[in-house]
């Protein structure tokens, strides 16, 4: 039950709706976000430290960069 809660709260905020709509198109990383939200880096990273915590993002290490995806089950 407290991990469906984790999830309803992860996803009430407009900013993580936002940010899983972008990657349900593509995998994308922090920098590219913020970008495309007009957001900071810095907020994204809040953002997605919610997402990973809610087990409904998770990232993987393409070069220099942390890409997000939407986790599958």
């Amino acid at each position: 039950m407290n991990e469906k809660i984790k999830i309803f709260k992860a996803i009430g905020d407009e900013t993580r709706v936002k940010i899983l709509i972008l990657l349900s198109n593509r995998n994308i990383c922090a920098k590219g976000i913020a970008k495309h939200l007009e957001i900071s880096e810095a907020a994204v990273s809040q953002h997605i430290k919610i997402l990973k915590e809610a087990n409904i993002i998770t990232g993987y290490k393409e070069g220099y960069y942390m890409l997000y995806h939407i986790r599958k089950y």
